[in-house]
């Protein structure tokens, strides 16, 4: 009977432990286009793109309602700022390209031009 007892508490002990071990497992955080902030138990959950703004493991603290709009409008204005960085290097990196081909096509209209007059000239 006292065998039992013993048993019977030693199970419901490793019980809590593996409970409140698996409750404190590391979380990975991690914010979407929108600004929203997903919690997720291993990366292969997080989508490629994100991957490389993943968050530490920290405790979220719980918030009022105040103190959750003023978070998610924060989250939202990172999230627009990132994709305005984006969308300017994007229109960077066109100007540089259009650049790039106008100084070819004066390149090979001024090649055009030497190699017509290198031909009158003989």
């Amino acid at each position: 009977m006292m065998i039992k007892t013993i048993f019977r508490v030693g199970i419901f002990v490793a019980g809590c432990v593996l409970v409140t071990s698996s409750v404190y497992a590391d979380q990975i955080r991690y914010m979407d286009s929108s600004g929203t902030l997903h919690f997720v138990d291993s990366m292969a959950q997080v989508p490629r793109q994100y991957r490389e703004q993943i968050y530490p493991a920290t405790p979220t603290p719980v918030l009022d309602k105040k103190g959750l709009a003023d978070l998610q409008r924060r989250n939202k204005e990172e999230a627009n700022r990132k994709l305005r960085e984006q969308h300017e290097k994007k229109r960077e990196a066109l100007r540089r390209q259009k650049e790039y081909e106008l100084e070819r096509r004066k390149e090979e209209k001024e090649l055009q031009r030497r190699e017509e007059s290198s031909s009158l000239n003989r």
